[in-house]
């Protein structure tokens, strides 16, 4: 009798744990290579930004560049307003003057990545490209080969204000004057009947511009000092513009100062953050909600460091106004110019017009001993630095925020031959 044949059957499929053993194999494996194109396209997306930031960057800096050296002013004040010259300025803020300042609120250490960021430059600059100026003219635009310039930062924001120069134009009296910076784009200034009602503007000319009291932002009080437009932080005043946004308020007044704005809560600031209590404020002197024209005026966004420099021989390099008694760029005191108890020194470089006269001037009185009582050389009051200025140094720092990088471009513009 034949013993039956036993027959072995092949296993076709995988046991349980075998399946399990490759699910969780192809899904470490899925997920890394999902991290993989995850991190490859941040990569990609930061430095897209990283180059859309440097791209925004260079055109601020090539737009910086080229109203510079249109500059009408002969920057050695001071000046005559029938030379119909224009004028310069340059105004620097106390930022960073005291250290820990700049703070990073996620170290509690001071951030070395902000520059100084309080300071202005306004100018009279021409056209250099062939391009005019544009602005806006009632409910149409006009051109001018001449501008009135300021550039400033606001918080994070760095603004560049253009009003045109344009003398032979017609402003319509009030009430089309209204809230005029909302709507006219020209450099003028306010006219007045005799109870100080404005009845009107005048478009300035370039020798109207020479003259402190008829440049934008201007009080016309003596020395008609531009840091009277301040934000304060702490105990410390900054000086700054009123941005186009804030002008352009159905509730602003063109010719009188808003009141003071309440001091920021605290007095170290970190410029990376958004949070309250931190961040400067893009805009502090809003007076109410109905406004337009809100980014008009901006030029870049994230900025970190506005930081104006001037060429001082002594030191044979770029630093801040009044920086030190020794340098060659030391301001003469104005009392009308002091701002806060301790700051007694100008500060502001300005070409002056030979139009500003001392506020003791015809008084009786020999002021400056030389043996005639109120003579022509009592009656005109010095820059405050009566001194040409060789050249500045303008440094912009941005930072981005996806990729946490910072980036800075410098222009430099030369006045005279060194």
């Amino acid at each position: 009798m034949k013993r039956p044949v036993l027959v072995r059957f092949r296993r076709t499929g995988f046991t349980l744990v075998e399946i399990l053993v490759a699910t969780t194999l192809a899904l470490l494996l899925m997920g890394a290579v999902a991290v993989m194109f995850g991190r490859v396209a941040e990569g990609i997306t930061d430095s897209r930004s990283m180059l859309e930031a440097a791209d925004r960057l260079r055109l601020a800096e090539t737009r910086l560049q080229m109203d510079l050296a249109g500059i009408t002013a002969t920057v050695c004040p001071p000046l005559k307003p029938e030379n119909n010259e224009g004028y310069f300025e340059y105004i620097e803020g106390p930022a960073l003057t005291n250290s820990g300042i700049a703070v990073n609120s996620d170290t509690g250490g001071t951030d070395t990545t902000v520059g100084d960021f309080d300071d202005i430059l306004m100018f009279t600059t021409r056209t250099t490209t062939g391009k005019p100026f544009i602005g806006r003219f009632g409910i149409t635009t006009i051109q001018s080969d001449v501008a009135e310039v300021a550039w400033f930062l606001r918080g994070r924001t760095l603004h560049r204000r253009v009003l045109l120069v344009a003398p032979n134009v017609t402003i319509p009296p009030p009430p089309g004057t209204t809230n005029y910076y909302a709507n006219y784009d020209i450099s003028a200034r306010a006219l007045y009947d005799a109870g100080g009602t404005i009845i009107g503007y005048a478009p300035n000319t370039l020798g109207d511009l020479t003259r402190r009291e008829c440049r934008f932002a201007h009080p016309a009080t003596f020395p008609c000092d531009v840091r009277l437009w301040q934000w304060t932080v702490g105990t410390t005043e900054f000086p700054t513009l009123p941005t186009l946004w804030e002008c352009s308020s159905t509730g602003w007044s063109t010719e009188q100062l808003p009141p003071p704005p309440p001091p920021h809560p605290v007095s170290a600031l970190d410029l990376w953050t958004n949070a309250d209590g931190y961040r400067l404020p893009d805009n502090q002197f809003i007076l109410d909600a109905t406004r337009n024209r809100v980014s008009d005026d901006v030029i870049l966004t994230n900025v970190i460091g506005f930081d104006v420099k001037a060429w001082d021989p002594l030191q044979n390099d770029y630093v801040d106004l009044g920086y030190d008694e020794l340098s060659s760029l030391r301001g003469l005191n104005h009392p009308g110019q002091t701002i806060t108890g301790s700051d007694t020194t100008a500060r502001v470089y300005d070409t002056w017009s030979t139009t500003n006269y001392h506020p003791n001037w015809n008084n009786g009185i020999d002021d400056n001993t030389d043996g005639i009582v109120d003579d022509d050389a009592e009656k005109l009051y010095p820059p405050p630095y009566p001194i040409p200025l060789r050249g500045i140094q303008v440094k912009i720092r941005v930072f981005e925020p996806d990729s946490r990088q910072v980036r800075e471009v410098t222009v430099v513009q030369d006045f005279l031959p060194r």
